[in-house]
């Protein structure tokens, strides 16, 4: 993993992590101890059950914190954060690239 500077969270954002009960240090703790997969142009992590188990003993609070995804944009803004315990399959389903050809 490469040094981050701290993240800033967009209003989306804020309000999202409100509804999933996450406070800005759970958003640290999975972007620490996450999976990391680029997508579309932008960052997500997402704490998955092996995370959760491998680092418990380091970190306790991320039993609560399995199956969050969080987005992060390239400019280190938090674009939104939810649960979903299958999102992985998913995330890796996207595209690797954002396509900014118009439809026609």
């Amino acid at each position: 993993m490469f040094a981050e500077a701290e993240a800033r969270f967009s209003r989306h954002a804020k309000q999202r992590s409100a509804q999933s009960n996450l406070c800005a240090q759970d958003v640290e703790l999975v972007r620490r101890y996450g999976v990391l997969e680029h997508r579309t142009g932008v960052r997500f992590y997402f704490m998955r059950k092996r995370e959760v188990e491998k680092y418990r003993s380091a970190e306790p609070r991320l039993a609560r914190l399995e199956g969050v995804v969080m987005i992060i944009s390239n400019d280190n803004i938090v674009i939104t954060t939810y649960r979903n315990s299958r999102a992985l399959r998913e995330i890796r389903r996207k595209s690797k690239f954002h396509s900014s050809r118009p439809a026609a």
